[in-house]
């Protein structure tokens, strides 16, 4: 685990290096000989969506290196999260490490970077791209951690590396964690282009985890427990369209002591399966780049792809081990502009999970709305205002039962700004 600052900064070094080296490595032996010029390498269209040239990349955020072309990118951010805490109202906060905080209020400091690179060869580009988000919360000790977020490369169809899982695909300008189900995995697959608007993915990626890690590390991955995923994609004039799916087996092991008392002791695997379909459009109230978004999943053993990223964190804290479920969610968002300075989100999202226990039938319930104003006076800068609203009904399973926590109602504020270079 790497939990100072130093070993994020180190990690970026080693990030870059790799992503060069593995872009000069592997083109050495597939690739033409390159264009002499640095900007033929690094060509990129740059036009806005009007068709007019947008303004070009300073030389350090964009560079040739042993012919290839790296791009620098990253944010800084810091936020203020605050609940109404009182008896009845369920804890709504996320920490850095993923699990529920009971804290009345949450500062929170971030640092992303990220590098992307490209090299042309004969069977079409190699890019790299290798992000790492530092994070320091006022509720968790020390000083904060490092994790990588993606590292990724894909060449000629192949994808392979630590980036989202297939069945990613809501996102929403929100703070609590807001996408669906923003799942960070391992991943080896291909891409076919059925043509130019559409294509189908088939990969092999690792597992989720079903309770709250014990610690934060760099690269976190499940290997124990593999899926295989496919997404049919669309993309074209704005409009983004997806249906996937996946198959895995969910290994039960029946050492809990709960899990013996409610008569479900022996270890045991059964099959686990998940599809979901999302859609993103332009939408006609609102200026130019207002649009609509949603996504709906149905899942049988497999929960941790129900949901936001906030409803992980819930469940990872809510149902303590691997049990066999049943469940379904869906989340959609409006981003209205209003001007080049001003924009509003609001969301809505239901889950609903059901667990099969021979003497027990827990089950979980929960309810998100929110809703935010985004102010931009200056460009790469932003600052926000946000107001979530929860409802969660849980039903235990008797006194003894397997999920843990409390019904009830949760409202939380979120004040942050962010600045992206």
């Amino acid at each position: 685990m790497r939990s100072q600052h130093g070993d994020g900064s180190g990690a970026l070094r080693i990030a870059a290096a790799v992503a060069v080296m593995l872009c000069a490595g592997m083109a050495a032996a597939q690739s033409t000989p390159m264009p002499a010029s640095a900007s033929d390498i690094c060509a990129k269209d740059d036009d806005d969506e009007e068709g007019k040239a947008a303004k070009p990349a300073p030389l350090w955020k964009r560079f040739t290196f042993e012919g290839a072309c790296v791009e620098l990118s990253g944010s800084l951010g810091a936020t203020y999260q605050k609940q109404k805490a009182g008896a009845g109202v369920v804890s709504v906060l996320t920490t850095r490490k993923g699990s529920v905080s009971g804290a009345s209020e949450v500062k929170t400091a971030t640092a992303d970077f990220q590098i992307d690179t490209r090299r042309k060869t004969v069977v079409g580009e190699i890019k790299t791209a290798f992000a790492v988000k530092y994070e320091k919360a006022s509720s968790d000790p020390g000083n904060g951690s490092a994790t990588l977020t993606e590292g990724l490369l894909t060449w000629a169809g192949i994808k392979a590396g630590y980036t989202d899982s297939q069945m990613n695909f809501w996102s929403g300008d929100f703070q609590f964690s807001a996408s669906a189900p923003q799942r960070t995995v391992g991943l080896a697959g291909y891409q076919f282009k059925l043509n130019d608007d559409w294509s189908l993915t088939l990969a092999y990626e690792t597992g989720l985890p079903t309770t709250q890690a014990a610690s934060v590390k760099f690269v976190t991955v499940y290997p124990d427990e593999p899926v295989a995923s496919a997404r049919l994609s669309y993309e074209a004039d704005d409009v983004s369209f997806q249906l996937a799916g996946l198959v895995h087996e969910l290994r039960i092991d029946g050492t809990h002591p709960l899990l013996a008392f409610l008569g479900r002791a022996a270890e045991h695997s059964e099959l686990g399966w998940a599809a979901t379909a999302g859609l993103t459009a332009p939408a006609k109230l609102g200026a130019k780049g207002s649009e609509f978004s949603l996504q709906a999943t149905y899942a049988v053993n497999a929960s941790p792809y129900l949901g936001t990223a906030a409803d992980l964190s819930s469940l990872a804290s809510t149902v303590p081990v691997p049990v066999t479920t049943e469940g379904w969610s869906v989340v959609g968002s409006y981003h209205f502009v209003w001007s080049e300075q001003w924009e509003t989100n609001v969301m809505a999202s239901h889950l609903a999970l059901d667990i099969t226990l021979p003497r027990a039938r827990p089950s979980v319930r929960t309810r998100r709305y929110a809703a935010n104003v985004i102010w931009k006076p200056v460009e790469d800068f932003k600052l926000g205002a946000e107001l979530g609203y929860v409802e969660a009904e849980l039903e235990t399973g008797g006194p003894l039962g397997l999920v843990k926590g409390i019904s009830g109602r949760a409202l939380a504020g979120y004040l942050y700004a962010t600045v992206t270079f």
